[in-house]
């Protein structure tokens, strides 16, 4: 009854009762638009008549949901029933079974249009649990079935005048103090499909599909076969030929599953690297779900418990650092070479480095952008949903700070693409470690003076910035401070460091004989693992002072990157092998070569799912771990999809340069 009567006064205020209508227009607040009156009046009267369009279109319209105080503010009402009063609906029902219902709800319909509008309402009660997490923003979703004629303006005008009153039963009693913020029409935007990414993503899309089919059409020919796909032949040449060879999806295919060679491959960390993606898109579902679950504290309260946050995403600037360190170490040409050059001549060659990586990043990383900024921009004009962290803003103002991949130096709120972070802080690690690669073959004690340095900077950072902000370990922490506590390069070089210290060590050490029995080996393994998942896993504890939660924050992240570094030099030797079969698997070694691609699109995805929803969701476990198994197979079939057109192609290219480049100076 109690909701009933809510409804009634929040719906029918504004549309049934004519008098507020008439004393807004008769007061000038709105331009007189008689069309609008006429209608609403007209709903009025089918409302008291009970006339089946009438009807739908009250019951389409919001009512009071349970749930306010833990974070439901979505009173939607239901857009479908809206769509049903201005047409009729066509339901596959029998003229011969008895039915309760009256006919004319499905075919009678309004003598106006219709359309369903959502208005976004902010509140300031106390009497909601306001979390500081992005989606727990204080503001009401609440749904209208409106006539047509009815202007945004008119609209407004009247909600705000319905605000005045006293006749919110919900706004007295939760002490609400509503105001009105903007209202959608759910509708497609034509400035949308003018947007500049819009135009450089079909673009993109467009040229790649277009040399990927000259690549399958050259492939027939006896000139593909003579310039071969693949750049690895001495004689290969730069011409378009060998370059639209890159883009041969056929031969990339074979490339991406092909099975991993046995010497120096690391298949487990492959499989470790690909298994931690699905792990950071757990999260991520977790974490845009906010936007459209009506229990936002048991969502959070999930979040907060499925890991350790802070410290997990290390796992991949460790695994980044000990394969470059690694590389870099057993290319015995190259350490000769750097000794043999000049400074100018070494920078030349760490340059040319550093652009190969960036062009094997870059592609992927700009469609991602192209899509996070068109399709944020599409989902704001549809969804009913409101999308507190803009891209398609962040990415008009800074997209240059992307393009540099600096964006992590600035404050989260401005980013485009929030999740990108991280490839900006490996593009940057990777920078400063090939620097102190080059200048470790020359200078070794130079480059442990600068790692000591780095290393003192890098714990006077996350003490400074954890006693200044009042760093507590909650999840609330984090994510209030997560431009510096989580994003900024200075709180994750530590991991990028001890990874690469590992991979210097496996390559240039001599492995030590540690004289213990199998039982105290088979001991350490099985402690070196049980620290490892303790550290991903363990509950945060906020009841210490900052000082000792600054502390805890940092043991944990060097013990857990302590821990990755024993593993990865475990898999290196041999050992562990009960630990590491499980990330050897087929699965997770096919799949391997898409992790970059999965890592970049699975925000998106995961965004759209309550983006394009008409109804809030409810969370709870089984749906949720169903739902994520079915996204988990949508991104890998996506992600291999655009790694076969947009990854590997690049990689290729990056190859044939390099070849290039060394032909001409054997030339």
């Amino acid at each position: 009854m109690c909701s009933m009567i809510v409804t009634v006064t929040f719906v029918c205020t504004l549309i049934i009762t004519p008098a507020i209508a008439n004393d807004i227009c008769t007061a000038n607040a709105l331009p007189r638009v008689p069309e609008c009156q006429e209608q609403l009046q007209l709903f009025q009267l089918g409302v008291r008549t009970k006339m089946p369009w009438a009807v739908k279109m009250f019951d389409a319209s919001a009512s009071l949901e349970p749930g306010f105080t833990f974070g439901h503010n979505f009173w939607l009402g239901n857009s479908e029933i809206c769509s049903a009063v201005s047409r009729q609906t066509h339901v596959q029902i029998s003229t011969y079974l008895r039915h309760q219902m009256k006919p004319e709800l499905l075919t009678e319909v309004a003598p106006f249009n219709v359309d369903f509008r959502v208005l976004y309402l902010r509140h300031n009660s106390s009497w909601q649990v306001d979390a500081a997490v992005i989606a727990f923003a204080s503001r009401l979703h609440v749904g209208l079935c409106l006539p047509s004629a009815c202007t945004a303006h008119e609209v407004q005008q009247l909600v705000q005048a319905y605000l005045s009153t006293d006749l919110n039963a919900a706004n007295e009693f939760y002490e609400m103090n509503l105001q009105y913020d903007y209202a959608k029409d759910l509708k497609l935007k034509s400035t949308t499909f003018r947007r500049t990414s819009f135009y450089l993503t079909c673009f993109f899309l467009a040229t790649t599909i277009a040399l990927t089919v000259a690549a399958s059409l050259l492939r027939k020919s006896q000139d593909l076969y003579k310039a071969n796909a693949r750049p690895h032949k001495s004689e290969l040449n730069l011409n378009i030929t060998s370059f639209i060879a890159c883009f041969d999806f056929d031969a990339n295919w074979l490339h991406v599953f092909a099975p991993a060679k046995a010497e120096h491959t690391f298949t487990a960390l492959n499989g470790l690297r690909f298994g931690s993606a699905i792990c950071v898109t757990v999260y991520h579902y977790l974490m845009f779900l906010f936007h459209g679950t009506r229990n936002k504290v048991t969502l959070y309260n999930y979040q907060a418990y499925v890991g350790n946050v802070d410290i997990f995403v290390d796992i991949f600037f460790t695994i980044s650092g000990f394969l470059q360190a690694f590389n870099h170490f057993r290319n015995v040409k190259l350490l000769a070479v750097i000794r043999q050059n000049s400074l100018k001549q070494n920078f030349k060659l760490m340059g040319l480095h550093l652009f190969h990586r960036y062009l094997r990043l870059a592609p992927l990383y700009f469609l991602t952008i192209g899509l996070s900024d068109f399709g944020s921009k599409l989902l704001d004009d549809i969804s009913v949903f409101h999308i507190e962290h803009k891209v398609y803003a962040n990415c008009e103002k800074y997209w240059w700070r992307n393009v540099l991949l600096i964006q992590n130096f600035f404050d989260h709120n401005d980013m485009c693409g929030l999740w990108t972070w991280s490839l900006a802080c490996d593009m940057q690690f990777s920078i400063l470690a090939t620097v102190l690669l080059f200048l470790y073959v020359k200078h070794p004690k130079r480059t442990k003076l600068c790692l000591a340095a780095l290393t003192g900077t890098s714990i006077a950072y996350t003490y400074t910035f954890g006693l200044k902000l009042n760093f507590d370990q909650t999840i609330e922490a984090t994510f209030t401070f997560l431009t510096e506590i989580y994003t900024h390069p200075f709180a994750r070089i530590l991991a990028y460091m001890c990874g690469g210290i590992a991979g210097w060590y496996f390559v240039v050490q001599k492995p030590t004989e540690w004289h213990f029995t199998k039982q105290i080996k088979h001991f350490f393994d099985y402690l070196v693992a049980l620290v490892f998942f303790g550290c991903i896993f363990m509950p945060t504890n906020h009841n210490f002072s900052v000082f000792t939660s600054t502390t805890i924050l940092l043991l944990e992240r060097f013990i857990f990157t302590a821990t990755s570094c024993i593993l990865i030099l475990s898999n290196a030797h041999g050992r562990m092998r009960w630990f590491f079969r499980f990330f050897e698997t087929i699965f997770f070694q096919k799949f391997n070569r898409v992790a970059y691609a999965m890592f970049l699109i699975n925000p998106i995805v995961v965004f759209a799912l309550p983006g394009f929803s008409r109804s809030n969701l409810y969370a709870n476990p089984l749906s949720l771990f169903a739902e994520f198994i079915g996204l988990l197979v949508i991104l890998v079939l996506l992600s291999t999809l655009l790694t076969l057109l947009f990854d590997i192609p690049y990689q290729n290219l990056s190859r044939l340069l390099i070849q290039y480049q060394m032909r001409k100076k054997v030339d």
